[in-house]
């Protein structure tokens, strides 16, 4: 299994903006092959930092996942709304028994 957390700050102004891109991108996410949880939550701290938590089923999830055209769009609209750039990481889950 991978799990991918990624984390991106909203620019201000622009929240409302990201959230609905974000947002779009739940419904075809989650109905992807291999998808077992894809959401979002925000910082308890500050509202404008997004924390993603995701579980895949295999990597080759994850690979059909970056390439779909809802997440290629994200990587369009992402520079003009969040500060700098999304901090992703990858982790594969230890086998349990």
């Amino acid at each position: 299994m991978r799990i991918i957390v990624a984390e991106m700050e909203a620019v201000p102004e622009r929240r409302a903006d990201l959230l609905e891109v974000l947002n779009g991108l739940l419904e075809p996410s989650r109905a992807e092959p291999g998808c077992v949880s894809y959401r979002y939550f925000f910082d308890s701290e500050n509202p404008n930092i997004i924390h993603f938590f995701e579980l895949w089923k295999d990597q080759a999830a994850v690979d059909f996942h970056f390439a779909t055209p809802h997440f290629q769009a994200l990587g369009e609209k992402l520079p003009d709304l969040i500060v700098g750039g999304p901090d992703l990481r990858i982790y594969e889950a230890a086998a349990t028994s």
